[in-house]
């Protein structure tokens, strides 16, 4: 599998990639006061087939403020108790004119508990990492993953990743002497 996914990446791009084309062109069409029909990009399973539909369900929640209930990323604000405050989750949420209001579902279950919680870690030490450009708490990180099977290998991923976006990342290679 990884070898098709590489492959794909080399021919079209990166899944990234291919949902930036595709918003490029929906900008384009989005400019014409006159558009009257759903553009095809949005069929596109990488441009985000079916969830065109659900952002429109959510747009019209929001500004019909129907106090109805769909899951979207929100602050969890206490909503998932084992999860920090501030912490970003996905949860249901009455959708309001004033934003979501995450419904409380209380604790996790004992037996994903530890794992949500290690990858709240892992997403809250990548983001210092890649707000500071520091490499140590990059690869704390990568450590941290519990799809990183071992520090070693936590090096190697980190190191290449690091290379292949390094136009993206310029303060992970700031000059010592700059």
């Amino acid at each position: 599998m990884l070898e098709e996914e590489q492959k794909a990446a080399q021919e079209k791009g990166t899944r990234a990639e291919v949902v930036q084309q595709v918003e490029q062109e929906l900008f384009e069409l989005y400019k014409d006061p006159d558009l009257s029909i759903k553009p095809p990009q949005l069929e596109k399973k990488a441009g985000g087939a079916y969830y065109s539909d659900a952002a429109c369900n959510l747009i019209s929640s929001i500004y019909n403020d129907k106090h109805d209930i769909q899951p979207v990323n929100t602050v969890n604000r206490g909503a998932i108790a084992s999860i920090p405050a501030e912490s970003a989750v996905e949860v249901n949420c009455i959708i309001t004119k004033d934003g979501p209001k995450p419904i409380a579902t209380g604790d996790l279950p004992v037996a994903v508990r530890g794992l949500v919680q290690q990858i709240k870690s892992f997403e809250r030490v990548a983001a210092e990492a890649a707000v500071t450009g520091d490499y140590e708490t990059a690869l704390v990180a990568m450590t941290i993953n519990p799809l990183v099977p071992s520090d070693d290998i936590a090096k190697q991923i980190l190191d290449e990743m690091l290379e292949a976006h390094r136009e993206y990342l310029p303060q992970f290679f700031k000059s010592v002497n700059a």
